[in-house]
């Protein structure tokens, strides 16, 4: 006999944390969005900011252990003329177009668990259209689940902002500098002797402590350039401000997040600010002072971050899990595809929408 649970708000998903660690606990490859930690920090935020809340539909087995955990919010979003009630799969604060998932144990990926879950929540919950299941990778989970769903009315799309998320293998066997080409090797040659008749050093956060130290040059190297005269800066979004803090608390004591600089006569020019798990750093934000743009700072601090990377062993996987154009510069090694899914309603209504949406969202040139 199973038992279904939501728990909504940071208060009620702390309760649930232990769970999901140990269903998270279980899974192969642990992204940064299969971990609690991620949530609790995303749960606080919308709690702080008086937004929509987050929820977290958890299904417990006989053993009253967790065998999956959706974690969604409640939007609206049109597909054509079509104005539908969405459960979307979360993201982050911004709900941006990257990489997600939920979170199942393994032995289920393979069975008709997901259409079962769908088809409780269809019997349970008035509140829905569809569940939009938006950036999920060809080996997550969720794509895993939706193949064993023959009776759910399913739309797939290309998802993400280019369809693919990139990674660099950072092994000793695939040292990742080795890859680049000759002329990237010539243009990080150059940006270096730009920099020639100047101090430059490296520095690493790790800890809360220095980590919330960090935090504040972090927000002002970020915002120094067009980020903050658009307004799309940490520092200048209330929201993301708090997001990031969260993310230092929960992520920090399981030695999760880290910040790096790169100093240029003691002044920070370019920063990042990563999220570990599993041998995965996730470039969660980059920034850099434009001012010193001619020394490609940017791509100077990722050198520096490679190189540690592979000498350390402490990650062997680097990507910002949106391949922007100029992460390919650093010729990823490895490409997975990311999907948006649509699940309509186990029922004729349910049908015939997925029916109107498809006409819509397979239409040429349409990227939702």
């Amino acid at each position: 006999m199973i038992r279904v649970k939501t728990f909504s708000g940071g208060a009620e998903l702390r309760a649930l944390a232990p769970a999901w660690r140990a269903l998270t606990a279980q899974l192969p490859c642990k992204r940064h969005f299969h971990h609690v930690e991620w949530y609790l920090a995303l749960a606080e935020t919308f709690d702080r900011h008086n937004l929509p809340p987050l929820h977290c539909v958890a299904v417990f087995s006989e053993g009253e252990a967790v065998a999956a955990v959706f974690p969604f919010r409640l939007v609206r979003i049109q597909i054509g003329s079509m104005q539908l009630n969405a459960a979307r799969l979360a993201s982050d604060h911004i709900d941006a177009e990257t990489a997600r998932d939920f979170v199942m144990a393994p032995g289920l990926l393979k069975t008709t668990f997901f259409q079962g879950f769908v088809r409780y929540m269809a019997e349970r919950e008035p509140a829905w259209d569809v569940i939009q299941l938006p950036g999920i990778m060809e080996d997550s989970c969720a794509a895993a689940a939706i193949k064993h769903c023959p009776q759910l009315p399913i739309i797939l799309t290309p998802g993400g902002a280019w369809g693919r998320i990139e990674f660099i293998s950072c092994t000793e066997e695939t040292p990742p500098l080795d890859r680049v080409s000759k002329g990237f090797k010539q243009n990080l040659r150059t940006a270096h002797n730009k920099l020639k008749e100047n101090s430059v050093t490296f520095e690493l956060a790790t800890g809360e402590g220095d980590l919330l130290r960090a935090l504040p040059e972090f927000l002002r190297i970020e915002s120094s350039g067009w980020k903050g005269e658009l307004g799309t800066s940490m520092l200048k979004i209330p929201a993301a401000n708090t997001f990031v803090r969260r993310l230092i608390s929960h992520f920090s004591p399981i030695g999760g997040c880290e910040i790096h600089f790169m100093r240029v006569d003691k002044i920070g020019i370019a920063a990042l600010f990563g999220i570990v798990t599993n041998k995965i750093w996730y470039i969660f934000r980059i920034g850099y002072d434009e001012a010193h743009h001619r020394a490609s700072p940017g791509h100077l601090i990722i050198e520096n971050l490679l190189k540690q990377i592979a000498i350390n062993s402490c990650a062997d996987i680097l990507t910002p899990y949106n391949a922007p154009p100029w992460f390919r510069a650093w010729k990823p090694n490895r490409t997975l595809n990311i999907y948006n899914a649509y699940v309509f309603r186990p029922s004729s209504e349910g049908a015939d929408l997925a029916r109107r949406a498809a006409t819509v969202l397979h239409a040429p040139g349409n990227k939702a």
